[in-house]
Order: C-alpha cells, then structure tokens, then sequence
C-alpha cells in the first residue's frame, strides 16, 4: 500500500505585532532530509538478509526524490493534511488570547527599546506612556492575565513506512548495538519519528507594567543604560510550551471518520480503513507514542473490532462510531496535557 509524504516543518506563527495568526500552507509539502549514506551504512553493516533491506533502501531513495509526491495516492495524502490541519486549529483555538491591548503595549516596549538605544530618549519616554496606558485597559478587562502566547508554531515529521518495516529497523538495530555499532545504530533509528510538534512561546503579562513603571523611573532619572536594562530583561523572560502529538494517531482518526461516512453496505472498504486504522495505531505503539497512554490505545483498538464485527452482521454501528471518535478526542488532549516547558531568561 502506498503510504503518505515524509514532511518537513509546517508552521504558524503569532505575530508580536498584531497577535494575528498566519499559517504556511500544509500543500508546500518537502522530504525530511536524512543523512542518505550514512544510513544506507547502517542497513549494510546490520547484515539482516530480509527482504525489507530492499523496501528500506527504497523508501530512503524516495525521500530524495524530487518526484515523490507523485508516486503517493492523493487521497491518503489528502487525508493526510487534513487531520494536520484539524489538530493545528484545534491547538490554536484552545490557546489564550492576548488582548489587543496588551499586544500594543508589548510593542511599544519593543519599540522603546529601540528608541532607548538610538539616545531617543523623549520619544522612548512617550512610548512608554502609551505602553503604560495599554496595560492598564488590558488588566482592567483581564485582571487575571498571566502567561500570554506570542509565537506559535507547529513542526511535522513524518516516517514513510509500514509495521513491517519499522519492525525491521528495530530489530537490525539491536543487531548493531550488539556488535558496538552505536553510532551506526542511532543512524538507522532516526527515521523512525512520526509526530506533529506544537511549540508555543508565552511572555509574563504580569511582569510588563511592572517594568514599564521602573522603566519610566529610570530614564525621569537619567538613567538610560538601567531603563534599557529592565525592559531587556522583561523581554528575556519567556516560556517555551512543546506539545508532541503523534501523527499516527491522528491518521487513525481521519481514517475512522472516513469509515463512519460510508454506508454498511461499502463493507470492504469499511474494513479496509478500519484495519488501516488499526495498523496506524501499530505503529504508535512500535514508535514508543503510546507509554504513558497504553491503555487509552488498547481500548480504542478494542472499539475498532467491535465495529468491524458489527459491519460483517446487521447491527446498528453508527453510535460505535460516535463512542470511538470521542475516545480519540479524548486520547488526543491527553497528549497535549503533555507539555514539556523550557523557561528561557538569557
């Protein structure tokens, strides 16, 4: 079965000075570029006869070449950025909105940054009146603002391959690492990464009145170089949000909303996306995605086999289908509950 496109990065982006939300096309699609001899070294040292040697090379051949997209079935690649679009939006909708308020007085900040240290200083002293005055409307209205995003964005990569041939990898691996091959195991393993990563960068809202008021104190002191200081350090003071949602688990889903379209009467398609459903879920668990939600991922596999049972008789499924598809929803923002934060004050 031809599988969908490895992809590079697919990103969104909050813009600091408007707050308004730009994606680049999910259509500009690219091949994730693998270190190609290094890890055809790897296959040849792991001296694994098996047939799945040949489909490996042939699947690291794809990835350079110019004309993959052709060789992919446009639906399964339909479907594919589909269910990345869905979950980015998601994402986006689920994030705290800045005020349009506290988004201008950020900008004014920056700007009287700029002022500061171009020796502006009564056109830095104006910005950060305005600024002030920003605040002030902002946590008048949202007393309560806390950590605000400011950028955000999303980063795909996608593994081109079947259960088969991650089970190879893994196996001609372990092959490697038993004959002190690290390093060329580690290179045969990096393909095996099949995940949508959602970054969002936030700034301490609370923390910007604070020193825009030192700020003020500062330069009515004369004191330039400490004003630059304060409004640099309150810059500095991010925190970074990282979110790894595994792809697989996402096609899955696409494929069950598919399914749940058809009529019974389309059995053998029905069972086709069920069972290629089943296999994506596969393949989060031979990817290492399921760990912390095994059990999440049994049942939905569970709910699967009681569709495809009650697709071969006359039972009424379509309430399965509803049961299903919020157990993904579920599994899914269990996912996202996964944040790794990284505070940055540089």
């Amino acid at each position: 079965m031809k599988k969908r496109l490895i992809q590079s990065v697919v990103a969104t982006s909050l813009l600091l000075g408007s707050g308004a939300i730009f994606a680049k096309s999910l259509d500009d699609l690219k091949a994730v570029n693998f270190n190609q001899e290094k890890t055809k070294a790897a296959v040849n040292a792991s001296h694994e006869e098996d047939v799945d040697e040949n489909r490996f090379v042939s699947f690291l051949n794809k990835v350079d070449n110019k004309n993959f997209e052709k060789e992919i079935n446009q639906h399964e690649t339909q479907r594919f950025k589909d269910v990345l679009r869905k979950e980015v939006k998601r994402h986006k909708k689920a994030l705290a909105k800045a005020p349009k308020e506290f988004m201008s007085g950020l900008n004014n900040v920056i700007l009287t940054l700029h002022a500061i240290r171009s020796n502006k200083i009564n056109e830095a002293k104006k910005l950060l009146k305005k600024s002030d005055a920003d605040f002030n409307v902002a946590f008048k209205e949202n007393p309560k603002l806390n950590l605000i995003p400011v950028t955000d964005t999303a980063s795909v990569v996608s593994f081109n391959g079947d259960v088969k041939l991650i089970k190879w990898i893994k196996k001609s691996a372990i092959k490697l690492l038993e004959k002190n091959e690290t390093q060329l195991a580690i290179d045969i393993l990096t393909p095996l990464q099949d995940e949508l990563t959602l970054t969002t960068q936030q700034v301490p809202a609370y923390l910007y009145p604070v020193a825009v008021k030192q700020a003020v104190k500062d330069l009515s002191a004369g004191k330039k170089d400490a004003a630059s200081a304060t409004l640099t350090d309150v810059l500095n003071l991010t925190q970074i949000n990282t979110v790894i949602i595994p792809i697989p688990l996402l096609t899955a889903e696409g494929m069950i909303v598919e399914a749940s379209k058809l009529n019974k009467s389309h059995k053998k398609e029905v069972t086709r996306l069920l069972n290629m459903a089943q296999e994506e879920l596969q393949k989060a668990v031979l990817l290492g995605y399921t760990h912390k939600h095994s059990a999440d991922y049994r049942d939905i596999n569970k709910q699967i086999e009681a569709i495809k049972h009650g697709v071969k008789g006359n039972n009424m499924i379509e309430k399965y289908y509803d049961k299903l598809l919020n157990s993904f929803k579920t599994l899914e923002k269990k996912h996202e509950a996964d944040v790794k934060v990284k505070k940055i004050n540089k």
